[in-house]
């Protein structure tokens, strides 16, 4: 009787690569996640999203998310930009209360360095406002923000938002017009 020989198929395990994802360099270049890819080229285009808490170590800023998306993939190392700045939408609703106005917009602004960014700005006043006066305020925030973004790069702009410092500077300026309790950007994001 002849012995049945029984070839087994050996699987082919390919190797993964380990990748760390790292955040733009006006962020201090810090680690936002890691991943194992067979191809690296796999990796280039997707989004990352995180709590702005884990990028500046301050529990006050565990309301704003943030979206990054890898932009190249170099030795291991993925580079990411920016591309989304969001509130959480329930931290947006506890400054509006009885006899405040909120005045929200969305607009389209060319930074300094050539990419469109829409801007959505969050302002509530502090007192009620007739109609005229909200598109004033309305007017100015356009202004303001789009001579900002003008004379700065996108990374520059998105540095001093993460900050708070441009946040302040706008309520300041708006004061003038009519108090104001809070000014936020709603969302911020390439298109």
């Amino acid at each position: 009787m002849a012995k049945v020989v029984v070839k087994s198929k050996v699987k082919k395990v390919k190797r993964k690569f380990p990748v760390e994802i790292v955040a733009p360099e006006f962020l201090n270049s810090k680690k936002i996640g890691s991943s194992e890819v067979t191809d690296l080229n796999t990796l280039v285009g997707k989004t990352i999203k995180i709590s702005m808490m884990y990028i500046t170590g301050s529990v006050k800023n565990q309301n704003v998310r943030l979206s990054f998306k890898i932009d190249e993939v170099n030795s291991g190392l993925a580079k990411t930009q920016l591309s989304n700045y969001q509130q959480v939408p329930y931290f947006l609703g506890r400054h509006v209360k009885v006899n405040s106005n909120l005045i929200e917009d969305s607009f389209v602004v060319k930074s300094k360095d050539g990419l469109d960014v829409r801007v959505k700005p969050f302002i509530v006043t502090k007192q009620a406002a007739s109609g005229l006066v909200k598109s004033v305020i309305r007017n100015e925030t356009k202004k303001i923000i789009s001579n900002e973004l003008a004379s700065k790069t996108y990374n520059e702009f998105m540095n001093e938002v993460i900050g708070g410092k441009i946040q302040v500077g706008f309520r300041n300026s708006l004061k003038s017009v009519l108090p104001l309790k809070a000014f936020e950007f709603k969302k911020i994001s390439l298109e």
